[in-house]
Order: structure tokens, then sequence, then C-alpha cells
């Protein structure tokens, strides 16, 4: 991944972070987890609603438990590059 100012292309814009609970690691619950853990806390730009999606980066496998942040990604819906903030 490469961090650009948002004035350059990009493909996502990083919006906030999401600690999972403890426990075992969640495996294939993990997409629910991230999702229902990233989507209250973005702050995506009202102009911006109907146009932003949400990707996501979690801990591994063998990160667990050590490490159980996911990293919340605000991303153009159509896969375009944007330019310009998606979240306030």
């Amino acid at each position: 991944m490469t961090v650009v100012p948002c004035r350059v292309p990009h493909s996502a814009e990083f919006a906030t972070t999401y600690v999972l609970p403890q426990g075992p690691y969640p495996g294939a619950d993990m997409t629910r987890l991230a999702e229902n853990g990233c989507l209250p806390r973005m702050r995506i730009k009202k102009s911006k609603r109907d146009e932003i999606g949400i990707a996501w980066l979690g801990p591994a496998f063998e990160d667990w438990p050590r490490y159980r942040t996911v990293y919340c990604l605000a991303v153009p819906m159509d896969g375009k590059k944007t330019t310009g903030r998606l979240v306030e």
C-alpha cells in the first residue's frame, strides 16, 4: 500500500480503525465483524455517501490475538480512482 495526499488520485482512503473483540480468531465471521465495526465509525462526507463503499484490512490468523485491529477504508464503488477527501 502506498500512502498519497488526497489531491493525488487514489483508490481508497483510510477512514478509521476498529479493534475486534477478544476470543478465538473470527475466521469466516471476519467480514461481518469488520463491516459491523467499521461502518458506524466511518464519517463519509454526505455528498459522497451514495458513491462510497467499504474495504478493510484485518489481522491474519497467525497474528491473532496479538493484533486485533481492523483498518477501515472508504472506496469508490465504481472502482475508479478519486481525488479529494471522502471522509470528514
